[in-house]
């Protein structure tokens, strides 16, 4: 078997590290939204809400900084054994997955923008997104679609980690690439 090529450790790092927020971010997310929805308000629906806008903030943040290095960056080659379609398949989801880990934290931030709702914890708040008006029905609208973004998010998140699994299983270097 030839040596399996890795991404840098930094990457990796940076990988698993979002992986844990996100992660993190989709229970919260529904634990809070369902709080909300039965008007279940106090302490603990408030620490969810902070939790969940500061992690989804700071992953917004974090998969700019990737992008960026990944527009500088080659990826490790899948190994020769695995098939185009499956190769391309797998950039494709990859690539949708970034898109998603753009658009949801971006339509969240718009929304406590215009519902206003930026404290995050004590004086500390999240900046106003630039252009949106602070409107309760354009929050509204703007939450449902991270909602939505979100779920399908998570949608791909499963699949990715089933198939990185598949690999792990099959022993085939794609799983080993980032670890």
């Amino acid at each position: 078997m030839p040596q399996i090529q890795k991404y840098p450790t930094g990457w990796r790092v940076l990988h698993w590290v979002m992986a844990l927020m996100v992660l993190t971010l989709i229970p919260v997310g529904l634990w809070m939204a369902s709080r909300a929805e039965a008007d279940i308000w106090g302490a603990l629906t408030n620490t969810l809400y902070s939790v969940h806008k500061a992690v989804g903030f700071t992953v917004l943040l974090l998969i700019i900084v990737r992008i960026l290095v990944k527009l500088r960056m080659k990826a490790p080659p899948y190994p020769e054994s695995m098939p185009r379609t499956l190769q391309i398949a797998a950039k494709s989801v990859h690539h949708l997955i970034y898109l998603l880990l753009v658009l949801t934290p971006l339509f969240g931030w718009a929304g406590v923008t215009a519902f206003p709702a930026l404290t995050i914890v004590g004086d500390f708040s999240l900046p106003a997104m630039p252009f949106v008006d602070q409107d309760e029905a354009l929050a509204s609208r703007l939450f449902y679609i991270h909602g939505w973004l979100a779920i399908t998010l998570g949608v791909l998140i499963a699949g990715h980690i089933a198939a990185a699994l598949r690999h792990l299983l099959r022993k085939d270097g794609v799983f080993q690439r980032m670890v």
